[in-house]
């Protein structure tokens, strides 16, 4: 009798705990499910996109490559559809370069993925635009392969 007296708790417990992990990052299920249809992984900053610089830009530049502004169109429409309409964009850069210089080359890359948003009709309010130069890179900097992957934006969604 006591073994049944307890089942009943342990079973409301569970529910409330199954039902926070159902709002991971203070988002809504349907909005976690978007995300993860996207790419977006659950990070120590939040919901997080890696766009990878050699898909986005030329090597050294800042302009969005043309064929690949339809993939950030698309981006910024289905986070808009889910209401997902508060990001940080974050540019990052490898290694090569004063420090100062690769901090203004990952704020303009940044900008440049910003401006698309924009453009399809995001609040600019609801948009932080950080340059993070080489501060975080994902890996090390001893070759042209690894350098290419630390030459990113990340898009981060703020709930």
């Amino acid at each position: 009798m006591m073994l049944n007296s307890l089942k009943l708790p342990l079973l409301a417990l569970f529910c409330i705990a199954l039902t926070g992990c159902l709002n991971l990052g203070g988002l809504k299920y349907k909005q976690v499910q978007a995300l993860k249809k996207e790419g977006f992984v659950l990070t120590e900053e939040g919901w997080s996109l890696g766009l990878p610089e050699r898909l986005l830009f030329d090597f050294d530049k800042s302009e969005v490559k043309d064929h690949n502004r339809a993939s950030l169109v698309h981006l910024s429409q289905q986070l808009q559809k889910y209401n997902l309409t508060k990001v940080k964009i974050i540019g990052h850069t490898d290694d090569i370069g004063s420090s100062s210089y690769n901090t203004t080359l990952s704020q303009q890359r940044a900008q440049s993925v910003a401006n698309i948003f924009i453009a399809e009709h995001f609040n600019s309010n609801n948009i932080q635009v950080i340059g993070r130069g080489a501060e975080q890179p994902i890996t090390t900097n001893d070759n042209e392969e690894n350098r290419a992957e630390n030459r990113r934006v990340s898009v981060i969604i703020i709930p």
